[in-house]
C-alpha cells in the first residue's frame, strides 16, 4: 500500500525517494491523417548548439510546449519515424533559436 507521501514521490536511486510537483499535460493522441499535433501555451525556447553540446533554454510555458511535443510523438500510436520539424521564430522556438527535429524512434 502506498501512502499520499508515497504517491508524491520519485525513485532518485540508491533506495531514495524525492519528492516531487505534478504536472499535468495533455496532447490529442496520433492521427495518421496530420500526424503529431501538440497545443502550445505560447512560450519561448532557445536551442543553442555550442562546442558539440545541445543546450535547450525555456520559459515555464516554453519548456511546457516543448515536453507536449514529446508527449505527443509518445503516443503509443504514433509510428517509428514520426517526427516534427520546430524552426525558429515558430512557437515555441525563438528567433534566435537553432532548428530542433523531434523523432520517434521504434
Amino acid at each position: 500500500m502506498r501512502s499520499a507521501t508515497d504517491a508524491n514521490a520519485i525513485s532518485a536511486g540508491f533506495g531514495e525517494n524525492v519528492p516531487v510537483n505534478k504536472v499535468t499535460l495533455s496532447v490529442p493522441g496520433y492521427d495518421s491523417q496530420r500526424g503529431v499535433v501538440a497545443p502550445a501555451e505560447g512560450g519561448s525556447v532557445v536551442v543553442i548548439v555550442r562546442d558539440g553540446t545541445v543546450e535547450v533554454f525555456g520559459d515555464s510555458t516554453g519548456l511546457r510546449d516543448l515536453a507536449r511535443w514529446c508527449l505527443a510523438l509518445s503516443d503509443s500510436t504514433a509510428p517509428p519515424g514520426a517526427h516534427v520539424h520546430l524552426d525558429p521564430g515558430i512557437v515555441p522556438l525563438s528567433l534566435e533559436s537553432s532548428p530542433l527535429m523531434l523523432a520517434r524512434e521504434g
